[in-house]
């Protein structure tokens, strides 16, 4: 318990710390350098992922062939997957309660009243 806020703790300083030596808590003018530099680092892996996505859903644009991913982007991937699909699980499981609810909540009440149907038959 006490190592898992240590932990949380080194944490936040160490994003505090990042955060001030970046310059993000400068000027507004600072940060907007410092978004657009960010931007243009990016620039290059995000035109890759969409020329991957192009290929993989329209064939006949597509200008060169990719090869394979390796094994650790591949399990990486996979691993993300699974996340999203947990979450997606959990994020569905107040509904399907409700409606377990609902079907159980209705088969008690037609058992009930078959019990009352034939107890007034008697």
């Amino acid at each position: 318990m006490v190592l898992m806020v240590i932990a949380k703790l080194g944490v936040v300083a160490g994003v505090a710390f990042a955060t001030k030596q970046l310059g993000v808590w400068e000027s507004p003018e600072h940060s907007a350098v410092l978004l657009e530099n960010a931007r243009e680092s990016l620039r290059p892996y995000a035109q890759d992922l969409k020329d991957r996505i192009c290929c993989w859903k329209c064939q006949e644009k597509c200008m060169e062939e990719f090869e394979p991913k390796p094994w650790r982007e591949s399990f990486v991937d996979s691993w993300n997957d699974t996340i999203k699909k947990a979450f997606h699980f959990l994020n569905q499981v107040p509904t399907n309660f409700h409606h377990f609810m609902e079907d159980v909540e209705k088969a008690v009440t037609d058992l009930v009243k078959e019990k009352d149907q034939k107890i007034q038959k008697v």
